[in-house]
C-alpha cells in the first residue's frame, strides 16, 4: 500500500490531494510500470476517504497517462513518460541510456538508391546522388517507443550496412566518420496512427502520436541528414524552454 499523506486542514480538495500524493509516489521506484494499484476500496479505507474521492483520483491521474483503468481488472501503473526537450540534439541511444533504460533498434527498410528531387534539394546533392533510406523501430528495454527514418547522402557518410545499425547509435557512427550534426531544424505535429504504425508501436488504431522532421548539418555547415520520426504519443512529451527577452532587444 502506497504511503499517501493527507491534510485535513488544508484548503486543497481531498481528491487533489490524493492525486498529488499518488502521483509523487508513481515518481518514486516504489511504483513499478505494469503493476496494480489497490483497490478503490482498499484505498478509501486506508485514507479514510470515499471511493468516490478515491475515483475521481484515480481519473485525473488517468487523464494524466500515469494510470490505466481496465475494466473489471483494476487500476494500473503505466510507463513513465519521456520528457524530451525540444532545443537538445542527441540520439536515441544516448538519451534512453541516460535514463537507466537499454535502447535498441530493428532494421525496417535499408535501401541505397537515386535521391528524389526533394532529397537532392534538401541536402544539396547534384540530380544523379544516391542516398540511403534507413527505417527502424526504436524500442527502450524491449519496448516499442518510435519509428525513425533517415536519409543519408552516399557521397558524405561513405558505405553503410544494415549489420552496423541494429543496436548501434546512427550519431555515434557518424560521429566516428567526423560527420556528427551539430545543428537541426525540426518540425513537430501531431498526426494518427494508421494500421501499420499502430502495429509497431503497439497502440491502437488513430492512437495520438507526436510526428517530427528534421534536417541537419555538421559543423562545417553541410546538411548530413534528413529525418523524421513518429513517437508514441502516451509515452513522450516534448519539452520547449522559453526565455523573455530583454527589455530594448
Amino acid at each position: 500500500m502506497p504511503h499517501l499523506v493527507l491534510d485535513a486542514n488544508a484548503t486543497t480538495p481531498i481528491y487533489l490531494q490524493v492525486s498529488q500524493e499518488l502521483q509523487r509516489w508513481l515518481a518514486s521506484d516504489a511504483a513499478q510500470a505494469g503493476t496494480a494499484l489497490p483497490s478503490e476500496r482498499d484505498l478509501a479505507t486506508h485514507l479514510g476517504v470515499s471511493r468516490v474521492t478515491v475515483r475521481q483520483a484515480l481519473a485525473l491521474l488517468t487523464t494524466q497517462g500515469l494510470l490505466e483503468r481496465r475494466q473489471g481488472s483494476g487500476t494500473f501503473i503505466l510507463p513513465r513518460r519521456i520528457e524530451h526537450p525540444l532545443g537538445t540534439l542527441q540520439s536515441f541511444s544516448d538519451d534512453m541510456r541516460a535514463r537507466g533504460l537499454t535502447p535498441g533498434a530493428r532494421i525496417l527498410d535499408f535501401a541505397l538508391a537515386q535521391a528524389t528531387p526533394q532529397e537532392a534539394m534538401t541536402l544539396g546533392l547534384g540530380a544523379s546522388s544516391r542516398v540511403y533510406r534507413i527505417r527502424r523501430l526504436r524500442t527502450a528495454d524491449g519496448a516499442p517507443l518510435a519509428v525513425e527514418r533517415s536519409v543519408l547522402p552516399e557521397e558524405r557518410v561513405g558505405e553503410l550496412s544494415p549489420e552496423g545499425l541494429t543496436d548501434s547509435s546512427l550519431y555515434a557512427l557518424l560521429l566516428s566518420r567526423r560527420l556528427l550534426p551539430v545543428r537541426a531544424l525540426r518540425h513537430l505535429r501531431a498526426v494518427n496512427a494508421d494500421a501499420e504504425y499502430a502495429a509497431l508501436l503497439g497502440v491502437r488504431l488513430g492512437a495520438a502520436l507526436l510526428m517530427t522532421e528534421r534536417v541537419s548539418w555538421n559543423a562545417g555547415g553541410v546538411p548530413i541528414e534528413m529525418a523524421s520520426a513518429h513517437y508514441r504519443g502516451d509515452r513522450y512529451d516534448f519539452l520547449m524552454e522559453l526565455v523573455q527577452p530583454e527589455a530594448g532587444s
